[in-house]
């Protein structure tokens, strides 16, 4: 009688440590199938009509082209003149997002709604507008 309820112990483990198995392989399917949502900043620019004239240069004269920084004169790009502005529109992105520039010791800064700004600006293609 003992050797039985021994064997049907026996079954019973390993029946639960089957489904157990099984159950848990299920669940840990490695293959999202979900899309995967845009990134944030392509997102804010839906529909964005961020100008050059209206937007960023107000930005950058606000912040960039101020004594010591982004002017004529100082051996750092002038982003009071919109054609470098746009010459250099990719890194004014990169470095904006980053928190590079401003440099904090400068005492300016750049808002987060500012940075979307200047990003879908660049996204849209950096026009002079």
């Amino acid at each position: 009688m003992k050797n039985s309820s021994l064997k049907t112990s026996l079954v019973l483990l390993v029946t639960l440590a089957g489904t157990l198995t099984i159950a848990f392989s299920c669940a840990s399917d490695s293959e999202d199938h979900t899309p995967a949502p845009p990134p944030p900043v392509a997102k804010a620019c839906e529909g964005s009509t961020a100008s050059l004239t209206n937007d960023i240069m107000p930005i950058l004269q606000q912040n960039c082209a101020v004594s010591g920084c982004h002017i004529s004169g100082t051996g750092r790009a002038n982003f009071t003149d919109k054609a470098i502005v746009i010459q250099f529109a990719s890194q004014i992105r990169t470095n904006t997002q980053a928190g590079v520039m401003p440099p904090s010791s400068s005492g300016q800064s750049i808002t987060e709604a500012e940075k979307t700004l200047i990003s879908c600006w660049v996204s849209n293609g950096a026009k002079d507008n």
